[in-house]
């Protein structure tokens, strides 16, 4: 009997010993060792997005479904909304049962929102990992207290476009790196009639009215001279940062508000240099695809010491979504270089070039070959990048209008035009009041 039953242990314990498998493992007896076998919950996450054509997000969002069979991805395009509407409902809704698992967010709302937010797990992404993925910008808006509430999609920010054949009639062989070498070009390329009256304006700065990214434009002077707003907005370098942007419109008269939005003005050639960021230049691109453009970093106050402007949106995950862990590992996922690859040529099928990596070792990325005279100063100068409130189209209209205000009191022509100083104090007045 003995025997029999060294016998029957061998012959259970040998196999299992020989496959590596477990008692839990083991046909019909397996029961009884405790192994259970448990169907993936069916999850399905509802995500608000912007800008990006659902057709080429429905490749990512297909692509994990086809690895996660439990996991449906609806995808609520929200671009129609204006971005002050959309700001509202986020901000609105971020804390209620109702919201979205993934909400796309501006880089400059995430610290006010943060308390509504969950954090991305550290066995996803930790925060030594964030800062050696992505910009310095990334994790200046979204890494807060060594935790991460958002990841960026794209990366997106200023830079300065210039109409080539213009530059050549002044045989300017390149763009201008420093603000008063931007000046100096500006007054030269500005073509006037013999009356005075502006013909071809040298560059688009200025105004307020029909500049799209003025604020931008403003935030980044105000960004490369240290300045924090609101609290500093009404400071002597920010009385400094108005008045040299408002020079072109109130002494050098090489822009003023007859003048077309300036990237159509570009469009047209009625204006040399402007600044927008690369989503905007794509429009320009379309409807101007003759024109020889070049395009460059932003123009420096200190060299050694460069500042450029970011402005551009991540996803986040609310804290009252019912599928925090699933959403976050979908954000992870779409954060990886193949799948940010697979958007970015996606998109690059129906336009010039698809949103520019957020990666920083994609920057160099051979998909990048042919469209680098557009994308390569950007990412170039995006290690170098400061955001905030200021940015435009962000949504952040309590503050850009603000600004708005103090610019055309500025360079209104009539007795009530005030001086930078008090123009900047009203403004500093509504944006703390407004909070």
């Amino acid at each position: 009997m003995r025997n029999k039953l060294l016998t029957t242990a061998l012959l259970v314990i040998l196999p299992l010993t020989v496959t590596a498998c477990t008692l839990q493992d083991l046909p019909v007896v397996g029961k009884y060792f405790g192994k259970t076998t448990t169907a993936p919950v069916p999850v399905t996450l509802n995500v608000w997005g912007l800008w990006e054509n659902p057709d080429a997000f429905k490749v990512i969002a297909d692509k994990y479904h086809e690895a996660h069979p439990n996991v449906t991805i609806t995808y609520d395009d929200r671009t129609v909304v204006k971005s002050s509407s959309y700001h509202d409902t986020v901000f609105g809704r971020i804390a209620q049962d109702d919201v979205a698992d993934i909400v796309l967010v501006h880089d400059s709302w995430v610290p006010t929102l943060k308390s509504s937010l969950s954090t991305e797990p550290a066995t996803l992404m930790d925060a030594a990992t964030y800062q050696s993925t992505f910009y310095p910008v990334a994790s200046d808006s979204a890494l807060l207290d060594g935790k991460i509430y958002a990841v960026p999609m794209y990366y997106d920010g200023l830079v300065l476009v210039y109409n080539k054949k213009h530059f050549d009639a002044i045989n300017q062989a390149t763009a201008p790196t420093a603000w008063e070498e931007f000046r100096r070009l500006a007054l030269l390329l500005t073509v006037k009639s013999d009356s005075g009256a502006l013909i071809r304006s040298g560059a688009a700065i200025g105004t307020s009215n029909n500049i799209d990214f003025f604020s931008d434009i403003l935030g980044l002077m105000m960004a490369q001279a240290k300045i924090t707003i609101p609290q500093d907005l009404d400071s002597k370098p920010a009385q400094d940062a108005l008045a040299f942007y408002t020079i072109f419109n109130t002494q050098d008269k090489i822009w003023d508000s007859t003048f077309p939005e300036a990237a159509t003005a570009f469009a047209q050639e009625r204006v040399s240099m402007i600044f927008v960021p690369s989503w905007d230049l794509l429009d320009i691109i379309k409807a101007r695809p003759d024109l020889q453009i070049g395009v460059a970093p932003v123009p420096q106050v200190d060299a050694q010491n460069p500042i450029t402007w970011g402005s551009f949106w991540m996803y986040s995950v609310p804290a009252k979504s019912k599928n925090q862990a699933v959403a976050w590992d979908f954000i992870n996922y779409l954060s990886q270089a193949d799948q940010q690859k697979l958007l970015f040529s996606t998109a690059s099928q129906t336009r010039t070039y698809g949103a520019p990596y957020a990666r920083v070792d994609l920057k160099d990325d051979s998909s990048l070959s042919a469209v680098n005279v557009y994308l390569k100063p950007l990412l170039d100068s995006a290690p170098y990048a400061k955001s905030g409130i200021l940015a435009g189209r962000s949504g952040n209209d309590l503050y850009v209008n603000a600004l708005k205000d103090a610019v055309a009191a500025v360079t209104v022509a009539s007795n009530d035009r005030k001086t930078p100083a008090d123009a900047l104090k009203a403004a500093k007045a509504k944006m703390l009041g407004g909070q």
